[in-house]
């Protein structure tokens, strides 16, 4: 098999959820089998198993495509500055989209002010002549 078939094999989406986990959380462990599966070990041991969803519409997405390298260890001083990389939100997503939905009236009403003015610009142009009758 070639470099691209074996790089296929390690490949996996994760929700928002996992990767956090797999990413910044310490203790996390995940292992990718070769149908897919992904078998994830907790801080305390205890294990957990997600399978892919195309595995019912998509029966032959999830044959191995290749074999699958062991990941490296990492040692422990660098798994634990890995919690402190977690990421924080300076504002909540509620404040996030509440900002978003006001530049964009803002940008809305600059708009139709813009046109607005270029219609009474229009007006007074057409206004100052005499009728065409």
């Amino acid at each position: 098999m070639g470099v691209d078939s074996r790089l296929a094999s390690n490949l996996k989406v994760l929700c928002r959820k996992h990767h956090l986990l797999k990413t910044f959380w310490t203790g996390w462990r995940d292992q990718q089998l070769p149908d897919g599966t992904i078998a994830w070990t907790s801080p305390t041991g205890q294990k957990y198993t997600t399978r892919p969803g195309s595995r019912l519409l998509f029966p032959t997405l999830c044959l191995p495509t290749g074999e699958l390298s062991s990941a490296p260890t990492q040692s422990a001083s660098t798994a634990a500055l890995r919690g402190l990389m977690m990421p924080t939100r300076r504002s909540t997503r509620a404040q996030d989209r509440a900002r978003r939905i006001d530049a964009e009236r803002a940008l809305n009403a600059a708009h139709l002010a813009d046109a607005a003015q270029a219609t009474r610009v229009a007006c007074v142009t057409e206004s100052s002549e005499p009728p065409p009758f």
